[in-house]
């Protein structure tokens, strides 16, 4: 749970091996040069792909009554390297994967959602606040600008981010909303780590390290104590 970057790297038809690795390795070029540009965060070198990476293994969900089941869909081939942007904010994995069109489990063959070459990941940058909203604010908008490298090189590219912080750059807003999620997580942690003293499940989180943390806990309280309440019980219900 936490302010979190989705996205989605398609290189233009049509694509092979070759050119999905030139262009692993000119980004990677570019990336390193921002890097020293802006004097943080590091970055790894260019690496096979492996089938079991945790962070490119696509998934297709079905639902069978009211159950939900996921299916992973391993990489056949691919590059990527990482990006890390500071203390506490999770690295940016980037790169180009060759996805299968269908998978087979269990006799049943079901198409995949995303064939051939693209990769689509995600980098939660909440936790950064920890070392304060400048630390914060320069890991959320490197992460931006190291994805916005892939759309110069002409892949297309597909950004979500759940602070609100992209398209438009509005600091107000990403500052806003990050003070918020702040707020709720704190609350709900600190309800659910009560209710862990009281017998429940242990409890462990990153914004028990916040400076301030009893303080957006209050805060939090204050203003989702109603929804936070619900979800304890619902989460601690035998």
């Amino acid at each position: 749970m936490g302010l979190t970057i989705h996205y989605r790297l398609c290189p233009p038809p049509p694509c092979n091996q070759a050119k999905a690795r030139h262009l692993v390795i000119e980004a990677h070029r570019r990336t390193a040069r921002l890097l020293k540009r802006r004097g943080f965060g590091t970055i790894s070198a260019v690496d096979n792909v492996e089938p079991d990476h945790p962070w490119l293994i696509q998934s297709i969900l079905r639902r069978r009554g009211q159950d939900t089941f996921g299916y992973s869909v391993p990489p056949l081939e691919g590059w990527a390297f990482s990006v890390n942007p500071g203390p506490d904010c999770e690295s940016v994995t980037l790169g180009l994967c060759r996805y299968p069109a269908s998978i087979t489990h269990k006799k049943r063959r079901m198409k995949t959602p995303h064939p051939g070459w693209n990769l689509q990941s995600f980098c939660k940058t909440q936790y950064a606040s920890l070392h304060g909203w400048d630390e914060f604010y320069r890991c959320h908008r490197l992460v931006i600008d190291v994805l916005l490298i892939w759309k110069r090189l002409g892949v297309t590219l597909t950004i979500t981010d759940e602070a609100d912080y992209w398209p438009g750059r509005d600091e107000a807003v990403l500052r806003a909303n990050l003070n918020q999620m702040n707020r709720i997580v704190a609350g709900l942690g600190g309800a659910l780590k009560d209710a862990s003293d009281d017998g429940g499940p242990t409890v462990q989180s990153p914004i028990f390290s916040h400076p301030q943390f009893e303080i957006l806990e209050a805060e939090g309280m204050t203003a989702h104590g109603e929804a936070i309440e619900k979800t304890v019980n619902a989460l601690t219900r035998e």
